[in-house]
């Protein structure tokens, strides 16, 4: 009967992301249907308070993207309405550590603390980018320090880190707040910019060299982040 309960309220806590989505247009047909089917395993094989953070990245991220999107757009990079591989990329990587949970592989804590430190990483990396092309300034590369043009990748700029630490903060804060535990505020912002310098080192060695594409480079950075807070907690918890 739980159990029945439980999907009840799955489908209805989902239909509403849905609607929201397509209306506010966060993400398009396909992103929405990919991003439900991930909702449903995420609540189904955990509960709420998991998926409440990861639809916290998804509110965040999508109004992030509007913030000047008016110079981004100039730029070609402006992106207001996010697509399935913009969900995969991001949404992947906390996936995987929710049915490593289910299936019994990892255990609760272990597989909490990947699925959060890969959210704060993707995070991190949504304020960094989309923030950083407006208020970042000029960027340099994160391997040479030569200063590249605005959205090249593995570009960083002082701006751009300040801002991917507050979207690591972020989820760190909402984690500490929905599970209690005051640790996963630092593990969180900890392993959240990690995960970014990551993407940016991968980005600036892979990437701009066409080896890999912008997808690959965030789902390896959401498996940095998530790798980075099991690791650190083992030090901090």
């Amino acid at each position: 009967m739980i159990l029945v309960y439980k999907f009840i309220i799955s489908v209805v806590i989902i239909g509403l992301i849905a609607y929201m989505s397509h209306k506010k247009k966060f993400l398009d047909t396909k992103g929405i249907i990919g991003s439900s089917t991930m909702a449903f395993i995420i609540i189904m094989g955990t509960d709420i308070t998991w998926l409440l953070v990861l639809i916290s990245f998804l509110i965040l991220g999508s109004l992030m993207s509007k913030v000047g999107y008016g110079k981004k757009d100039k730029l070609k990079m402006g992106e207001k309405t996010r697509s399935l591989k913009n969900v995969l990329a991001n949404g992947l990587m906390p996936l995987i550590f929710v049915i490593l949970y289910i299936v019994g592989i990892l255990d609760y804590p272990t597989a909490l603390l990947g699925y959060l430190g890969s959210i704060a990483a993707a995070n991190s990396d949504t304020f960094s980018s989309e923030l950083g092309m407006v208020f970042g300034g000029s960027p340099r590369l994160i391997t040479t320090f030569q200063k590249v043009d605005v959205g090249t990748d593995g570009g960083i700029t002082f701006g751009g880190t300040f801002f991917g630490l507050i979207g690591s903060f972020t989820i760190g804060l909402i984690a500490m707040l929905l599970f209690g535990k005051i640790e996963y505020l630092g593990i969180c912002t900890l392993s959240g910019i990690f995960g970014n310098f990551v993407d940016s080192l991968v980005g600036a060695t892979f990437e701009r060299r066409h080896l890999l594409n912008n997808e690959y480079v965030n789902f390896i950075a959401t498996l940095a982040g998530g790798l980075f807070a099991i690791f650190a907690a083992v030090k901090i918890i």
